[in-house]
């Protein structure tokens, strides 16, 4: 089977533990352009907040180096300049400091507020893809490429715009502070930078935020599942102890939660008899799909069918189609359009089965 072939065929979204094992190896959705933005947010804030007094110590450090410059030249030679560099070097880290920390904090933030911090060893080991034309060519002119070439021509197209227009009505007041002193000079461009940082940020921020939603979705559209996949992560997560106890825990939690009154409710559950259980609610409202109201395996499905033979819920045997609503469809969504006939069939089981009861009781 081709590529695009397999890629056709994964039609279903990646499960919790599909994403697990790509973010093991260190495949996660990461936006390069929101940690732009956060540093830039981040050296900002530090110019806010830092700015003045750093500029003035690094000014009056310079002032001492280039006024004093006699007098400390000589003891780089004779062996004693160790303690004028050491000040030298304390008076100006002190000064940038922050300038290199807030950034570099802010990107450390985003990072773990999106949990984009992985060690996986797989990342760094040499792989022929790498070097490979054929998929450095997939990479820039595919999807990605295309994608992050118009993002980072609107970034050019749009800094320039914005760098034409602030510099246009900051000429005349850059101009005039030709005829003032060095210090007020000094002090107006870091005022003009200051401002123009911050439609920097502003900009970056949107970016980011634009490029964030696209490596989500990217990356789940990657991580699809083929219908065999969907099956096969199934049955090795039945054998999983941790599994099966967390399933136990679930289904003696079930029945004194709002899950039990949606079973109850439901029109159909579709079961895979001994494993699998999902509880469907269709309002027949125009153009809406069944909805899953609950779902689980083993301890949870028993509990389920229980409830809905409690509540004369009809339960209807489709092993594929039970096992495949189970790992693509989640509580509270419609079903996918490839269900759509394995469902109806349900329904129409359902509702000939309520017909019979009525049958029986006229």
């Amino acid at each position: 089977m081709s590529a695009p072939d397999e890629e056709a065929d994964k039609s279903f979204e990646a499960t919790p533990q599909k994403l697990l094992e790509a973010r093991k190896k260190g495949e996660i959705a990461r936006s390069t352009e929101l940690l732009t933005a956060a540093s830039y947010a981040g050296f900002l804030l530090a110019l806010l907040l830092f700015g003045e007094s750093g500029l003035l110590e690094l000014g009056s450090t310079m002032a001492v180096i280039i006024g004093q410059s006699a007098q400390i030249a000589p003891l780089f030679f004779e062996g004693a300049g160790t303690v004028p560099a050491r000040g030298i070097i304390q008076s100006t880290g002190s000064a940038l400091l922050p300038i290199f920390v807030y950034p570099a904090l802010a990107v450390m933030l985003v990072l773990f507020a999106t949990r984009g911090i992985v060690f996986a060893p797989t990342k760094v080991q040499p792989k022929l893809s790498k070097i490979s034309v054929i998929s450095n060519a997939k990479n820039k002119f595919g999807r990605t490429g295309l994608f992050q070439f118009v993002l980072s021509f609107s970034k050019l197209i749009i800094y320039s715009a914005i760098l034409a227009v602030f510099l246009y009505h900051r000429t005349n007041e850059m101009v005039a502070a030709l005829q003032t002193t060095p210090q007020y000079t000094v002090i107006l461009l870091a005022k003009i930078c200051i401002e123009f940082l911050i439609y920097v940020v502003i900009v970056s921020a949107i970016i980011g935020g634009i490029d964030a939603i696209w490596q989500h979705f990217e990356h789940l559209r990657k991580n699809k599942m083929s219908r065999k996949e969907v099956m096969d992560e199934t049955k090795n997560s039945e054998g999983d102890p941790y599994m099966k106890q967390e399933r136990r825990q679930r289904a003696q939690s079930l029945a004194g939660t709002q899950v039990a009154v949606e079973v109850a409710a439901a029109d159909v559950v579709i079961v895979n008899p001994t494993h699998f259980a999902v509880a469907l609610k269709w309002d027949r409202t125009p153009g809406q799909a069944p909805v899953c109201v609950a779902k689980g395996v083993d301890e949870t499905a028993l509990r389920i069918r229980e409830i809905a033979t409690e509540n004369a819920v009809p339960i209807h045997s489709d092993p594929p189609a039970a096992r495949a609503l189970h790992a693509t469809t989640n509580i509270g969504d419609q079903i996918a359009p490839e269900h759509y006939k394995a469902v109806a069939a349900a329904i129409r089981f359902a509702e000939n089965m309520r017909k019979q009861s009525k049958g029986k009781v006229t």
